[in-house]
């Protein structure tokens, strides 16, 4: 009964060491998603300060627009009232030729300013002295004269009002091809800013999404540590209960092997006490006395011999000789770095001590880990797995195919180690499901 209750404790220590260390890994697991999570976080946000400065460089090149927009629409307005203005000096200085058209061709008409050279001939024959004549060619002169200055004039002032209209029209024309040209940047400006902004949308939806995921990890994170350390509480006391278990049926098993020796010892004077008689018992009688203490010593178990070299399941002992220093179970850590499960057991020996494998098997992992130091992990034909670590350096590479008590490495002191040992673990599963490797192994 003792033995049965020590094997339920040992299975239910076993799976609560199986469920920390699935609890363990998940929460590992959740941290590798947080990282990732946290990196899409950080691009994200990265994005959207890049589109915030972009959506400020587009609002700046837009006031810019704006601004010269508003200016080219400052000088449209000048323009336009020089354009009035010019409007009503057209039609003055229009007025003012029509009306030196007409006189001219009045004076035409009555001079005849465009006959030939005879014409002042004719004046002055017509003259009826010579002060006469001289007075009228001057005045003929003079009227020739003037009637070149108004045609002169009258020229001068029509080229004048060509010029400016065309000098206004090319202005005018200026402003609009600028103000098209603003209204179409500022149109594709927009565009970009619409764009930009449903771009920044987008990135706060993702950013979002991707904060309330990794809250959401958090959670199960918090979660499997709170089950891990409630797994870790359990397997301690199952581990205690375990113990103590161990302890009654060692204790008991003693106190069976001390009173069976007490009752052989007070039989032994008995019989050595016995008066020899004429009525002794006749041969086949004293046969059966004789027979007696035997009969008595047949009722008393001897404690089982364990074998030296391998336990149960075909595993040999990694090393000849064994010392061990750590055994299977809860215990207070070495150097605060491993937890107080211990997941094998740990065996004294020499730096560079032959380490042996316990069973034929497949190395599926040889490598360095900060806590196992160099180790070696091989699996077996039935389905458990074998660990050897803190080695000085692993003598076999993975994949190897390896027999029993082939060497593996020596023993050293590397990774999380405060001495020379092997430290020598059996599972079921690949780091799970670890198991106390003493029976195993005939310890």
């Amino acid at each position: 009964m003792r033995a049965k209750k020590s094997l339920v404790f040992t299975f239910a220590a076993t799976c609560l060491v199986t469920m920390t260390h699935a609890s363990i890994a998940n929460a590992e697991t959740i941290d590798k998603k947080i990282e990732n999570e946290d990196k899409v976080i950080n691009k994200l946000s990265d994005d959207k300060d890049n589109s915030d400065r972009k959506l400020s460089d587009i609002d700046a090149s837009i006031i810019t627009l704006t601004q010269e927009a508003d200016q080219l629409l400052s000088d449209k307005v000048t323009l336009e009232k020089e354009a009035n203005q010019l409007a009503i000096d057209i039609e003055g200085l229009q007025k003012a030729i029509q009306k030196r058209t007409e006189k001219i061709e009045d004076q035409v008409r009555s001079t005849q300013v465009n006959q030939n050279e005879q014409d002042i001939v004719n004046v002055i024959l017509e003259s009826s002295s010579v002060s006469d004549a001289i007075s009228r060619t001057v005045a003929y002169t003079k009227l020739v004269t003037a009637n070149n200055d108004i045609v002169q004039e009258q020229k001068k002032d029509q080229e004048e009002l060509a010029q400016k209209q065309i000098d206004l029209q090319t202005k005018l024309d200026e402003i609009t091809k600028k103000a098209n040209d603003l209204k179409a940047n500022q149109t594709k400006l927009e565009a970009e800013k619409d764009a930009q902004l449903k771009l920044a949308q987008d990135i706060l939806k993702s950013l979002d999404s991707a904060k309330d995921k990794k809250s959401g990890l958090l959670a199960q994170k918090a979660q499997a540590e709170k089950i891990a350390a409630e797994n870790a509480k359990k397997q301690k006391e199952q581990a205690e209960k375990a113990k103590q278990a161990k302890e009654a049926q060692e204790k008991a098993l003693a106190k069976q092997q001390a009173e069976a020796k007490a009752t052989k010892q007070a039989e032994k004077p008995l019989e050595s006490n016995k008066p020899v008689s004429a009525s002794r018992p006749s041969g086949n009688q004293g046969a059966s006395n004789n027979s007696e203490p035997a009969a008595d010593s047949s009722s008393y178990d001897e404690p089982t011999v364990i074998p030296t070299t391998s336990g149960s399941g075909g595993f040999q002992r990694p090393i000849p000789n064994i010392t061990i220093t750590s055994g299977f179970g809860g215990r207070p850590d070495p150097n605060g770095f491993a937890g107080t499960w211990h997941d094998g057991i740990d065996m004294a020996g020499s730096s560079g001590q032959p380490i042996m494998a316990s069973r034929a098997g497949t190395v599926v992992e040889s490598s360095f880990h900060p806590s196992a130091g160099n180790h070696v992990i091989i699996k077996h034909d039935n389905g458990y797995y074998t660990y050897y670590m803190h080695l000085n350096a692993p003598g076999i590479a993975n994949g190897s195919q390896v027999q029993a008590g082939q060497v593996i490495g020596g023993m050293g002191t590397t990774g999380n180690s405060t001495g020379v040992h092997l430290h020598f673990g059996i599972s079921t599963g690949l780091w799970n499901g670890f198991m106390d490797p003493s029976s195993f192994i005939g310890i």
